[in-house]
């Protein structure tokens, strides 16, 4: 007689599920950096001889079958060894996950998979985007010769973050100043390749700041972080 319920034959099989495709990891020490970032540091046997490129991400399995995903800065496949950076924006499920983490607790995740990757010989890249993107700055900067465009609201926490992670080229402008930023620096760096990244909005009023400016659309790839009103975004 089977006496599991539906919802036990659910757990077992979401348990099942993770066990499969996911990849187990310690959490050995979170820093915080001013109020509202936390540099997480994950650590695990799992870890180890992961094929991984700067701009590939990870999901982060939550309560259940939730999931938020994160941009590795770095990633030591032989000890077995990942950073990323956390911004505490809002009430939603990861910042609420993120503001209870300590050392010593456990999280499973799935990748590192594909989300942004430079070409080979990528370099100059310049990256728009806002706090969000700051993980994703420190890890192309490893490849290639990097230029931001950070779009924030309070800069005190964001120039604590650009220290730590000692980002060298980080031009902070204010909230809706993106686009005329990047066509001004684009006219200095004319051959440089464009990520967009951050808010779905922002990258759409900087996409067509770019078409009117006559821009090639094949030098840049978009990646929307977060949009008003939805969560769980890729």
């Amino acid at each position: 007689m089977n006496t599991h319920t539906p919802a036990k034959r659910a757990g077992l099989i979401e348990t099942a599920f993770q066990k499969l495709l996911t990849r187990s990891a310690q959490v050995v020490e979170v820093e915080d950096i001013g109020s509202n970032f936390r540099l997480v540091t994950l650590a695990g046997d799992d870890l180890c001889g992961v094929d991984w490129t700067p701009g590939d991400k990870i999901q982060v399995s939550l309560a259940g079958w939730v999931r938020r995903t994160y941009t590795p800065i770095d990633w030591d496949a032989v000890d077995g060894r990942t950073r990323i950076l956390i911004y505490l924006h809002g009430d939603a499920p990861g910042t609420r996950w993120a503001r209870t983490l300590r050392a010593g607790d456990n999280c499973a995740f799935f990748g590192p998979r594909k989300s942004v990757r430079l070409a080979p010989s990528a370099s100059p890249v310049i990256l728009s985007g806002d706090e969000t993107a700051l993980g994703l700055a420190a890890a192309l900067a490893s490849q290639a010769s990097l230029h931001m465009l950070c779009e924030v609201s309070a800069r005190a926490d964001v120039m604590a973050v650009i220290d730590r992670l000692q980002l060298e080229q980080v031009q902070l402008v204010g909230p809706g100043e993106s686009a005329a930023a990047l066509v001004a620096l684009l006219r200095t760096q004319p051959m440089a390749d464009l990520v967009l990244t951050g808010q779905g909005g922002a990258i759409q009023q900087i996409s067509r700041q770019l078409r009117t400016e006559g821009v090639d659309p094949t030098r840049r790839q978009s990646k929307a972080y977060w949009v008003t009103g939805k969560t769980g975004l890729d």
